[in-house]
């Protein structure tokens, strides 16, 4: 089993989400049931942020390129790592993704990853949508005063966006993850709840 964990929450040991993305992909190879021993890749978006793509990288990314747009050794390479972050999550059997609600949306470093992964993604181009083998465990949590508070309209919405982005590009097996009791929803985690 091939593991994608991603952290977007710059709070460090602090996170709600990186605690429960640390448990669920504990939870994940503890459960593993094949001879081979799990493999994990591990991608921190506010340790190392990617940048923001600029219009030139967008249009090289998505195969809109033309002789108007320089290609330099800097756009070469934010070129290459897209494609490096798009094989990344296609090689991955399950993607856990700490997602937490930062001013109510994502982490603009996860906005940077999700962007990078939808403008180069075949949907985008009109070709086919379906990304049948992936399966993401989307871990979500409020911050600061959106725990106190009755966050479930809040987190719906946030969940609602996400779901959105990942439907666009053909997953079907997604689990959202507020707490660790919401592993029971994943037949081979259920012990791990």
């Amino acid at each position: 089993m091939n593991i994608l964990h991603i952290d977007s929450c710059a709070l460090g040991d602090h996170s709600a989400s990186r605690q429960m993305t640390s448990a669920v992909t504990a939870a994940l190879t503890a459960s593993n049931d094949q001879a081979t021993v799990p493999t994990v890749l591990y991608r921190d978006l506010a340790a190392s942020p990617l940048s923001h793509a600029s219009g030139p990288l967008l249009q090289v990314i998505s195969q809109r390129w033309d002789a108007d747009i320089p290609m330099n050794a800097e756009l070469r390479a934010e070129a290459l790592q897209s494609a490096s972050l798009l094989q990344e999550f296609r090689d991955a059997d399950v993607v856990v993704l700490g997602a937490p609600m930062h001013n109510f949306t994502v982490p603009s470093t996860l906005k940077a990853w999700m962007d990078r992964l939808l403008e180069q993604h075949p949907a985008n181009a009109g070709g086919s949508q379906r990304q049948p083998a992936v399966r993401v465990l989307l871990v979500t949590a409020g911050c600061g005063a959106l725990r106190l508070e009755s966050p479930d309209d809040l987190m719906s919405y946030h969940e609602s966006q996400l779901k959105a982005a990942f439907q666009f590009m053909g997953i079907r097996q997604l689990h959202i993850v507020r707490d660790l009791d919401d592993l029971q929803q994943i037949p081979e985690l259920k012990h791990a709840a």
